[in-house]
């Protein structure tokens, strides 16, 4: 990412954002019975490292205060996306008080 604008880095941090929230919602769905876990544990894992591949891309030139807040953010949303797909992958029950809802964005 050579060249990446502190513009450009917060766009794709996004984005990566925007795709997780769709993989978490996903896995919630698969939690409660509506999707086959099969299916959704790849897609969410496959969302995972792209998240993390992107983060680890960012070049110091493009890391400025708000490319840096947005990344903690994004890594905070990583977090709580894994913390869902361990559930699943456990088999645990779906829950109405998740405590990873501390790390959503606003």
């Amino acid at each position: 990412m050579a060249g990446t604008s502190p513009g450009l880095a917060l766009r794709q941090l996004e984005q990566a954002q925007a795709a997780m929230r769709k993989a978490r919602q996903l896995v919630q769905n698969a939690r409660e019975g509506g999707r086959e876990p099969d299916r959704v544990i790849p897609m969410a894992w496959e969302c995972l490292q792209a998240t993390h591949k992107l983060l680890a891309s960012i070049p110091l030139e493009a890391a400025d205060e708000k490319v840096m807040l947005r990344q903690v953010h994004v890594q905070r949303y990583a977090t709580a996306l894994l913390v869902r797909l361990r559930r699943l992958v456990r088999e645990e029950p779906a829950s109405g008080d998740d405590l990873d809802d501390a790390f959503d964005d606003e």
